[in-house]
């Protein structure tokens, strides 16, 4: 399971379905994740540019907040 190359180890997903995670893992609750977008690994921005992308990011950023089984005090 802890391979550094990407083809050789597991997923996520399939990791999830390891015994050690039995105890923990509540399959009805869990949700699969969006692909990561690669897009801008690569890209030639300059400090200004990647400053104003992390800014318009964190403005526009809306959490999903999963509902609570607990209560709240």
């Amino acid at each position: 399971m802890l391979l550094l190359d990407p083809e050789k180890r597991v997923t996520a997903a399939e990791a999830l379905t390891l015994p050690y995670f039995t105890e923990f893992r509540d399959s009805e609750e869990e949700k699969e994740a969006q692909p990561y977008d690669h897009s801008l690994d690569n890209a030639e921005l300059s400090v200004d540019q990647w400053k104003r992308h992390t800014f318009t990011e964190i403005l526009t950023f809306k959490p999903v907040l999963p509902d609570s089984k607990e209560t709240s005090l």
